[in-house]
């Protein structure tokens, strides 16, 4: 087990690093799309639309990591071929995501509504809004395993909405203390390098509040984009190692 922990993070990381411009742009991309839109005043009514559309995207951009690994050139007119034939079961995941999305909101709330306005401290706060987030993680763990692999089983694999979602959930059970384990080493360094690049950017206020500000800022948003392409690059090399030898 703890072999293939090993090779699945290096093998994530050694495509990230073969890829490092790429994977900036994609996932400063999936921040603008997931991130930014929603919270522009003009632009919120696309914001269902975005969720709706999450697993066309996914499998955009998990293609481009498979073709990379595979050392063969990304078509994104190929791509957007093979995803119009399986438009149908995609969206349903997307539907899916969107449920997801609304019991999320709904639990959020029903349980905290006007409360915030009412907390005056960090520690008020966590102690009020931590049931909540319990929640919402109790009920994310099942979606996440849902969607995971499903996406990629309906556009490589032929499986059919329901076949590709027990799959996933089977697959991400069999082998969930590794997928874990990966998870956990690839967010515990991205966090820890936060925290000593933090501690850097501390030492130098003699380059004055501003400029110290706006550096960390920028290697703050750098950093969430490698992590969120990484993230990708996991999920990809997850589905190939257990899925990847069930091609039809």
């Amino acid at each position: 087990m703890l072999i293939k922990v090993k090779n699945w993070t290096y093998t994530c990381l050694t495509l990230f690093k073969n890829s490092v411009r790429q994977s900036l742009f994609l996932g400063m991309l999936y921040l603008t799309i997931f991130l930014f839109f929603p919270i522009l005043p003009g632009l919120k009514l696309i914001s269902p639309i975005t969720i709706f559309l999450w697993p066309f995207i996914v499998l955009i951009f998990i293609h481009f990591y498979k073709e990379l690994d595979e050392k063969r050139d990304f078509e994104l007119k190929s791509i957007f071929n093979t995803l119009k034939n399986k438009f149908t079961p995609l969206l349903s995941i997307g539907g899916l995501s969107f449920i997801f999305a609304t019991l999320v909101s709904f639990v959020f709330y029903s349980d905290v509504g006007q409360k915030t306005e009412e907390i005056e401290s960090i520690t008020e706060y966590s102690q009020r809004l931590l049931p909540t987030f319990t929640k919402i993680i109790l009920i994310s763990i099942p979606f996440f395993m849902a969607t995971w692999f499903s996406p990629l089983l309906i556009n490589y694999n032929n499986y059919g909405v329901l076949k590709a979602i027990k799959s996933s959930l089977a697959g991400a059970l069999m082998f969930s203390i590794p997928l874990l384990l990966v998870w956990a080493i690839l967010t515990g360094g991205f966090i820890l390098i936060i925290l000593l690049v933090s501690i850097v950017f501390s030492s130098l206020s003699f380059l004055g509040q501003n400029l110290v500000s706006f550096l960390s800022s920028l290697f703050l948003l750098l950093s969430f984009t490698a992590y969120i392409s990484i993230l990708f690059i996991f999920q990809y090399v997850s589905y190939k190692e257990i899925f990847g030898s069930l091609k039809n």
